[in-house]
């Protein structure tokens, strides 16, 4: 908000074209100033709304550093600069000054403030309605998803619920209690899943824009946080309905594809990919995650350029994969070649995205923000809350992730059968959340798994407390309960002091 805050006067004139040729990728220049237009045309529309998608960009680039190295997912083989900017994420130092926490909470405000700029001039744009409703969904559809990931990660945090137009209004703004941050969120999502204004699902030329099944699958996910960290148990059929309408939406069933071909640049416009943050291998609107994750100083593992190792998979994420030989489960899981591989050094790195195209490193490796394996995953946790240990529906989504083509690990019952896996998760539950870990690692999910596990951040503390690691040094010990949450950047609060801090920092 701090760049926000210094464009305010500028910022209608800043975002006016954007993409001129209706390409949803084409971001050549989503922030040229075209002075002989202001909003003419549906172009100009459409390029606004790509500037926002745009924006998301800028946010996943940076977002596992809060999600995934935060965890016990994952570590950095890569200290940083200016006292450890990225360890501070693994030994829990984070501190309101952090570029990575700023950088993050700017994009997802960037990308609220241009799909606000778009629902507050589509309708004064020439457009077909069925063009307009389109526009207004998509930007909704954002505005949504940024908010969630606000919420999750800062808490109590501002409704942006139209754009600023000037200084005096920018610096009166506050932070909304989450209850509020969750109904506004909720509101928006409901908008598109309970009316027609998207299409059921976005293939082809349309892949990478939101549709009404993402919009489900989002509002059964925000349901499930909303009902375990906000203490709602009634959301949970809720997000059973929403979960099982994109579901039906989609006319999706059993996965299609092996775990390895999802992830390879050929897999990755798969029918059980819901909605991707995209990217394409040039160097304007590349995706550097096969650089970021590949071990520091390593090459042509996962790119062709020279490592950053960070986000670096740790010993108890491959130990929690099954293995016959390892920890004597009944059966080895084929996913740990691609989720997470054991280099020279010891250390682990993941497969996941990989493009050894280009020497620059890149990388056209899109970001699955919602796929159907997590869909099903959540409806096995949302069953599970609601009908307890036993229940069938949970069982039956469950086996769907673990018995996807290719697959080696065995179904539930006869999992439960084998006294290693039963000791390791005697409970549904635990299976559920186990499935998450290995299914789901290094795509941002962990972290929020664990809010929903340990809502009271100090069961939160507790468990991280608990975590046998090697060579983990301070990571899990320095955890204190307040770092549930990340800091207000230090920017917004001294342009601001009505926006407050979070505890402990």
């Amino acid at each position: 908000m701090k760049r926000i805050y210094i464009l305010l006067l500028a910022v209608l004139a800043l975002y006016a074209t954007g993409c001129k040729d209706n390409s949803f990728l084409d971001l050549k220049d989503p922030d040229a100033f075209d002075d002989t237009k202001f909003y003419r045309d549906s172009a100009d529309m459409n390029g606004l709304l790509s500037a926002s998608y745009a924006s998301l960009r800028g946010a996943f680039d940076k977002m596992f550093f809060v999600t995934e190295m935060k965890s016990d997912n994952a570590t950095t083989n890569d200290v940083g600069s200016s006292g450890g900017l990225y360890y501070n994420f693994v030994n829990h130092t984070v501190s309101s000054s952090n570029t990575i926490v700023a950088e993050i909470y700017n994009n997802l405000y960037f990308c609220i403030h241009r799909a606000n700029l778009v629902l507050e001039h589509v309708d004064a744009v020439q457009m077909t309605d069925a063009e307009r409703r389109r526009i207004r969904g998509e930007a909704t559809f954002l505005r949504a998803l940024s908010h969630f990931y606000l919420v999750r990660l800062w808490g109590p945090v501002t409704i942006m619920r139209h754009s600023i137009s000037n200084g005096k209004e920018a610096a009166a703004v506050t932070r909304a209690p989450q209850e509020d941050v969750y109904q506004f969120i909720i509101g928006d999502l409901k908008t598109i899943a309970d009316s027609e204004v998207l299409p059921n699902v976005c293939a082809g030329e349309t892949f990478g824009r939101a549709s009404r099944t993402a919009a489900s699958a989002l509002l059964g996910r925000v349901y499930l946080q909303y009902a375990a960290t906000l203490n709602h148990p009634e959301a949970y059929s809720n997000a059973i309905t929403y979960l099982e309408k994109a579901v039906t939406l989609s006319s999706y069933g059993d996965l299609g594809l092996a775990y390895s071909k999802l992830f390879a640049i050929t897999g990755q416009n798969d029918p059980e990919v819901i909605f991707p943050i995209m990217y394409i291998a040039n160097e304007a609107e590349h995706s550097n995650f096969a650089t970021y994750f590949q071990p520091l100083g390593a090459k042509d593992l996962t790119s062709a350029a020279v490592g950053r190792g960070w986000n670096i998979g740790q010993a108890n994420l491959y130990n929690e994969f099954e293995d016959k030989n390892n920890n004597g489960f009944p059966s080895t899981d084929r996913r740990v070649a691609t989720a997470l591989r054991k280099y020279t050094d010891g250390t682990y790195y993941t497969k996941k995205y990989v493009d050894l195209s280009s020497p620059s490193g890149y990388g056209g490796n899109l970001w699955f923000e919602l796929r159907f394996a997590d869909v099903y995953l959540m409806l096995a946790e949302a069953y599970e809350r609601v009908e307890g240990n036993s229940s069938a529906k949970a069982i039956a989504y469950l086996d769907k992730v673990r018995q996807r083509p290719n697959s080696t690990v065995l179904d539930y019952t006869t999992s439960m059968g084998n006294a290693a896996y039963a000791a390791a998760y005697p409970t549904l539950r635990d299976a559920i959340f186990h499935e998450r870990r290995v299914e789901l690692c290094f795509e941002n999910q962990r972290w929020f798994d664990l809010m929903r596990l340990y809502p009271d951040p100090a069961d939160l503390e507790k468990y991280m407390h608990s975590i046998d690691e090697p060579n983990a040094g301070g990571k899990y010990i320095n955890f204190r309960a307040y770092e549930a949450l990340l800091p207000i950047p230090y920017d917004e609060v001294f342009l601001n002091p009505g926006l407050g801090q979070n505890p402990g920092y």
